[in-house]
């Protein structure tokens, strides 16, 4: 099930010791994959998390395993990164000193939180870090890649140049009340299917990611066939999947959210970790790829998967990088 690390990333020597060595001279900007996962086929990009957390409450959340503490809508130990505007003017600076190759790469919000929480204690709405990040990067020239699940993004298109962003929302299901089990908190799905249109008609470029395809749960084919219609209505290009794979709170919030599909579900997956994650079998995991495919393919948009092994099936980059042409 491992892939071969991609020939860009070799040719770049985008190594592990590479990216943990530019890491220690930035401030807030890191390099994507820190861990340098063998199953991940992204292109070398940079990263920039403004908050450590969002507070939509996701079930399948993946990060507060290894950030614990920091979920949750009312938790008080998640929010801004610390003098996050100043820290990433420094890394401008640094990063043009640098020049080609790392100038080149798409810097990329949010891969572990949300930049755009709306809750009680943290609203992006009344601090606009997030917004002032995309300011100074868009000023920098910098190729920029914003991922979310907030329809708040709309407030930020005049912050961004089309031809160098690329727009990226995270939808799991077209059925409200389902994403509203899923992800209690966060905008209901037709308000994303609603900012990916209209970033589509002010010519950016979108992407959207299913993601992830729970068990049980949201990975039925004809609910996916009408989610993927209203995308490709709503102008989208590329959709992007991934299986849920458990970490063991996820797992715990899986087991609460949805008692009868954790329970029938346990026999899926595989006994050991993969990366520190639970993955479903092969040949399961697989299948529910092959089967968005040809959902995907049947409505003429392209398709890739994320973190799987299975590098054959995705159309061009996998993130949805190149299809915006960013220039250099």
């Amino acid at each position: 099930m491992m892939t071969a690390v991609p020939q860009s990333t070799i040719s770049l020597g985008w190594t592990a010791s590479a990216k943990k060595k530019l890491a220690g001279r930035l401030k807030v900007i890191k390099p994507f994959d820190p861990y340098h996962s063998p199953l991940c086929t992204c292109p070398p990009k940079l990263t920039l998390n403004v908050y450590t957390g969002c507070g939509f409450e996701c079930f399948y959340c993946y990060t507060s395993s290894y950030a614990w503490g920091r979920w949750g809508r009312t938790c008080d130990r998640w929010g801004p990164r610390k003098d996050v505007l100043r820290g990433l003017e420094k890394d401008i600076a640094a990063l043009a000193d640098a020049g080609p190759p790392l100038t080149r790469m798409p810097v990329v919000l949010s891969l572990s939180s949300d930049p755009y929480p709306d809750s009680p204690l943290v609203n992006e709405g009344e601090l606009r870090l997030t917004r002032g990040c995309l300011e100074r990067l868009t000023t920098a020239g910098w190729q920029v890649h914003i991922q979310t699940k907030s329809d708040m993004i709309l407030r930020d298109l005049d912050a961004l140049d089309p031809e160098r962003a690329l727009i990226g929302l995270t939808i799991t299901t077209a059925d409200r009340r389902l994403a509203a089990r899923m992800e209690p908190f966060a905008p209901p799905p037709e308000r994303r299917i609603d900012a990916l249109a209209e970033a589509g008609r002010r010519g950016f470029d979108t992407i959207c990611r299913i993601d992830p395809l729970v068990p049980g749960v949201n990975d039925a084919a004809a609910p996916l066939a009408e989610l993927v219609q209203r995308l490709r209505d709503a102008g989208v290009r590329k959709v992007i999947t991934s299986t849920f794979k458990k970490r063991w709170d996820s797992a715990r919030r899986f087991e609460a959210a949805f008692p009868q599909e954790a329970a029938s579900s346990a026999e899926l997956y595989e006994p050991g970790l993969v990366q520190g994650y639970m993955y479903m079998k092969e040949d399961v995991r697989r299948g529910i790829m092959q089967r968005l495919r040809e959902i995907v393919h049947d409505h003429g948009m392209a398709f890739s998967c994320c973190r799987e092994g299975f590098a054959e099936l995705n159309d061009g980059c996998c993130d949805g990088t190149t299809q915006n042409e960013m220039k250099d």
